[in-house]
This record gives C-alpha cells, structure tokens and sequence, in this order.
C-alpha cells in the first residue's frame, strides 16, 4: 500500500489578526497488501490533520430533560421520594406537636381504628375521627385540641405536595406519624435525662440504640363519621379489654385455652390503651387494680425495661403493636408519589 499526502493552505490576514487555516487532507489507497506501519502512518496522518483543523466547539445549550411517569419510576426513585415525604411531614408535626401530646395522639390513633372490619377490609384508621361529628362524642373528649394542631400542619404539608406533585397527606397517615413522632420524642427526653452527660443521652436516643420504627403510607381518608361505640377512659377495664379484643378479628373466631389469640390480646390492649391515658402511669396502675392476675406481671416487666436506659422491650413492643393497630386500614399504592424529571442523555 502506497499513500500519498497533500496539503494545501491559503493564509489571509487582515491587520494584527489572522483568517482560519483550512487544509485539505487527502489519502489516496492503491490496492496491495496493508501492513501496520501502513496503518499507523494513516493514523498519524489523520490525528495531525486533526490538530491542523482543530475542534469545533459544541453548543452550550441546556441539556434536554424528560418526565418519567410514576409507574415506570425505580425502586430507589420510589423510596428516596417517599423518605423526603416524610421527612417533611414529620418536620412540619414537629412545629406544632410536642411530647405532651403523645398520648392524645395516640389516643386519636387507636379511637380512629375502632371500627375495622377484617371481613370487609372497611374501616379502621381511615381519618374519620377529624370529623366534627366523631369529635363531639364523649370517648373523643379532649381530642379535638391535637386536631386543631395537626390542621395547622396538614395545611402546610399540603401546600408543599401541590408544588411538587406528591400531593396532600391523608389525615389517617398525619395522625399515625404525629403519634409516631410525639412518642418519640417522650422517649428521646427520657434517655437523655437519665444519663450522666447529655450527648451521652443524646447518643442512647438515637437512630443506633432505639427500636426502629417504619411507618408505611399511604391509608385512604373516609369522610364520614363511623358507627361505633368505644369506652370511655373511666371504664371498667374487664369492658376495654373485651372491646380490644374484638378490633381487628373475625366474627365467629373460636375461643378457649387453645384458641388463637385475637389481634388485639391482653398485652397489646395494656400498652395501647395505657399509652393513650391522660396520665399513662396512673392508668396503668389502675389496670393492675382491677386485674392483677393478668397485668401485674405484664406491668413489672415492663416496669423493669423502662427504668434501663434503652428501654428496650417496651419500646419494642410498643412499635410492634402499633403497627399492627394501623396496619388495620385501607392503603393506596404508590400514594404521595409524582413523575420525576430527569436527564435525557442518549449513549
């Protein structure tokens, strides 16, 4: 293989500043054998002419984008959403809910679940108890001052959600987390005053000494008040623990020694419903009084765990409770998400 080079260059200047060279580059192949120094002397030839010409400089124009809808959205796409969602939620409950109104919270929770039915799949926690209707009956007395609160937050949750998309937060899935974060947040105050130096305190209430505590999203509101009959917090408790028993199981449910516990059972029904008290320790004791063959045990354990600084099995307990209380709900899948906008960048 023979290659032949020829260049030819017209240089214009006009004053101090020079026109752009241009070359022309030419390679002339005669048939024959190629051999790899043939090769790299085109190589060589083409990366010179290369530098002669020079680059020319691309557009700077704005990347171009595209929306992804939110069914063709990527698990991690999902879940960094939905943990912003609620890290903005729990935000906007902290500003006007504090430890003290735990256990109206809570409170507000478990009445809101009341009226679930396993059969149907109605029911449960579903946002009935904001309305004026549930709110005026006497076992919700007090209730409506946390309400009030949670409006202030729901209001400004909902003004985020209509800038980005993810739209408003159900009152079912507000009040669950305003118990979640307030309980907490009772907690937290509880390790840091009992340990020697604060940032020791600090340290046993965080993320690494605590029972986590996921919260799945996305229950379905219900607008109209639920007929249901609850017990006040001046009932016997022989009648609350045979009210609790029922929440969440099935009519006809066999009984007896070796009968399958109801959701719902003794110790669940202890630590829901005591944690809900105006003064959870009183209640408590209260409960103690009236059955000491079935709670004095279940109080001196936890008594036991609560005055260590981890408190673990109470807190572990609790959150398993709870969780199973506002599992009982209607959910919506892919609630709070929103088409996402991204790089279109094509290989």
């Amino acid at each position: 293989m023979q290659v032949a080079f020829k260049s030819s260059s017209a240089v214009q200047r006009s004053g101090a500043r020079a026109s752009a060279r241009r070359s022309t580059l030419r390679v002339v192949a005669q048939a024959g054998p190629v051999s790899r120094r043939d090769l790299l002397s085109v190589a060589l030839v083409a990366g010179t002419a290369g530098q002669v010409l020079g680059a020319q400089p691309a557009s700077a124009g704005p990347l171009p984008v595209t929306q992804v809808p939110v069914e063709q959205l990527g698990l991690l796409q999902k879940q960094a959403q939905l943990k912003g969602f609620r890290a903005r939620v729990e935000a906007a409950i902290k500003e006007v809910v504090s430890a003290e109104d735990g256990p109206l919270c809570v409170r507000l929770v478990l009445n809101d679940a009341a009226d679930w039915d396993p059969v149907t799949k109605t029911g449960g926690v579903n946002g009935s108890i904001v309305t004026p209707e549930e709110l005026a009956r006497p076992q919700n007395a007090g209730l409506e001052t946390v309400v009030a609160k949670l409006a202030k937050a729901k209001a400004k949750i909902d003004a985020a959600g209509a800038e980005d998309g993810s739209g408003p937060i159900s009152w079912a899935d507000l009040i669950v987390l305003a118990a979640k974060v307030t309980t907490q947040s009772a907690w937290s105050a509880t390790k840091v005053s009992r340990a020697q130096i604060a940032s020791g305190g600090e340290v046993i209430a965080g993320p690494a000494f605590s029972a986590a505590w996921p919260v799945r999203l996305g229950r379905v509101d219900t607008p109209a008040a639920a007929a249901v009959k609850i017990p006040t917090y001046d009932s016997p408790v022989a009648e609350i623990k045979a009210w609790a028993a029922t929440l969440g199981a099935k009519p006809g449910a066999s009984s007896g020694f070796l009968a399958a516990k109801p959701p719902i059972w003794d110790r669940p029904a202890f630590v829901l419903w005591t944690a809900g008290a105006a003064n959870p320790a009183v209640e408590e004791a209260r409960w103690v009084s009236e059955d000491p063959a079935t709670f004095k045990s279940v109080k001196e354990m936890y008594d036991r765990s609560r005055r260590t600084v981890t408190r673990t099995d109470y807190e572990v307990d609790f959150v398993d409770y709870f969780t199973l209380l506002t599992s009982f709900a209607t959910f919506k899948p892919d609630a709070y998400l929103h088409a996402e906008t991204v790089t279109a960048i094509r290989f």
